[in-house]
C-alpha cells in the first residue's frame, strides 16, 4: 500500500466516523413534528395595521403591504411610500433596552406609553424616520419618510386597535 492510499483510506475512515450516528443505549427515539406556516404572532398581524391607516396617519401614498413573520415578530412592508411597521410580540424592557441601544441616535420621547425612542437617518436627500414604542408585551416600530409626529399619531392608532 502506498503513503498516497493509506492517507486516502485513513481520511475515508475519519469522515465515516465523523457523520455516522452514535450507537448508544441512551438516545432517546426523535420523532419530527410538522406544523403549518404561521400567520400570525401571539394573534397580531399586517391586519392590524391596515394599508388605509398606515397611510392616512403618515400622510403618504401607499398601496397594499406584504406581511413576512419571524418568530415573535410581524413585519409589515408598503408599497410605493417605503412605511414599514413592525410588531413584536413577547417584548419586555429588557430586550426594548437591547434593541434601543442598537440606534447609537436614538432619542427618548418620555411618556410616550410604557417606553418609546425614536431616531432619524439622513441619505442625501432622502430623510427615514423610526418612532419605536412599548406597551406591555408589545412593541411597534413604525418607519417611514413621514415627520416623528405622524409616526408616533400611527404608533398610538395601531396600539388602540390592538
Amino acid at each position: 500500500m502506498t503513503a498516497r492510499t493509506a492517507l486516502a483510506a485513513a481520511a475515508l475512515f475519519a469522515l465515516a466516523a465523523c457523520t455516522a450516528e452514535p450507537q448508544t443505549a441512551q438516545t432517546a427515539p426523535t420523532t419530527a413534528t410538522t406544523s403549518p406556516a404561521p400567520t400570525e404572532s401571539a394573534g397580531v398581524n399586517c391586519a392590524d395595521a391596515p394599508q388605509d391607516v398606515v397611510a392616512a396617519a403618515l400622510r403618504l401614498r401607499l398601496n397594499h403591504s406584504r406581511q413576512s413573520i419571524v418568530d415573535n415578530v410581524v413585519t409589515c412592508t408598503y408599497d410605493g411610500g417605503g412605511a414599514q411597521v413592525r410588531f413584536t410580540t413577547g417584548a419586555d424592557a429588557a430586550s426594548f433596552a437591547r434593541r434601543r441601544a442598537e440606534h447609537r441616535d436614538a432619542v427618548d420621547v418620555p411618556g410616550f406609553r410604557d417606553e418609546a425612542y425614536r431616531t432619524t437617518t439622513t441619505s442625501g436627500e432622502v430623510v427615514r424616520t423610526v418612532v419605536v414604542a412599548r406597551r406591555g408585551t408589545v412593541e411597534i416600530e413604525v418607519s417611514s419618510g413621514a415627520n416623528t409626529g405622524h409616526a408616533e399619531q400611527l404608533v398610538s392608532e395601531l396600539f388602540a386597535r390592538l
